[in-house]
């Protein structure tokens, strides 16, 4: 491919690929590019969390001024259920939050329910512990760090007319994920990454019975384009553009549509 960048369909985050220079097959390199929708799929919800964007496929969550809510939500088909407890620059718990004394959150957050793409559709059960960091006086920042695990089933329809589903069961770790304050439309992570292991099963198609492993990093840097490694492949999220078929960045003098997955 001579180094040159294709475009995926990606459904929830835009995704743009470099091709392998390594050798690897091009069976690897697809599996790569599902686990990378996958990451990509969960980074969004993870911003969200963090009082990022929301984006068109947001789950509506809000982050008032002044204040740090914990408030249920149920997005189409989701439910996501928040506890959170507060402390002081001294550790002792608080009651409620503070905008000037509370110095740090601890967040459970828990989500279930099904997502819808059209061209693919999955169920999913994700669990995060966060520590929220920088809170005490006014601040300008949040930092995020944290753990956490999940699982997608994933099922799609190939180009060839097989149904192919996807078993995707993750661990996650955020390290210094840094949250502009207050909320806006394009207050994107400044820092930081999200690292995590998938473990894929594959039922069905051309793959039917593969298991494989993959480390993944999302890395940030402010701007709505988060870089994601899947095993050495290199991927670029589009984190302001949640949509189907959209123009994508290719690198330097790219351009075109995301192209199918479903091979």
């Amino acid at each position: 491919m001579n180094g040159m960048m294709r475009t995926l369909a990606v459904g929830v985050l835009g995704l743009a690929a470099g091709c392998s220079q390594d050798g690897t097959s091009p069976t690897d390199v697809t599996l790569d590019r599902d686990v990378a929708l996958f990451a990509a799929d969960a980074a969004g919800q993870d911003i969200e969390m963090m009082r990022g964007p929301g984006g068109r496929f947001g789950l509506g969550l809000p982050a008032g001024p002044g204040s740090f809510e914990c408030e249920n939500a149920s997005p189409p088909g989701l439910t996501v259920t928040r506890t959170c407890a507060f402390y002081d620059g001294d550790g002792i718990e608080q009651d409620a939050f503070d905008a000037q004394s509370t110095a740090m959150v601890v967040v459970h957050a828990e989500m279930e329910g099904t997502i819808d793409r059209g061209e693919w559709s999955a169920t999913v059960s994700r669990v995060r512990d966060y520590t929220v960091s920088g809170l005490e006086g006014d601040e300008t920042t949040l930092t995020w760090d944290g753990t956490g695990s999940g699982t997608m089933t994933r099922i799609r329809q190939t180009r060839s007319g097989d149904q192919v589903q996807m078993d995707m069961v993750s661990e996650e770790e955020a390290i210094g994920v840094i949250i502009p304050v207050p909320r806006t439309p394009d207050g994107w992570p400044l820092a930081g990454t999200i690292t995590s292991s998938v473990t894929v099963t594959i039922t069905g198609g051309p793959r039917d019975g593969v298991t494989r492993q993959r480390d993944v990093t999302i890395t940030f840097d402010g701007t709505q384009w988060a870089t994601v490694t899947v095993n050495g492949e290199t991927f670029t999220i589009d984190l302001a553009n949640r949509q189907h078929a959209r123009r994508g960045r290719m690198g330097p003098g790219g351009g075109g549509r995301f192209g199918g997955m479903n091979r």
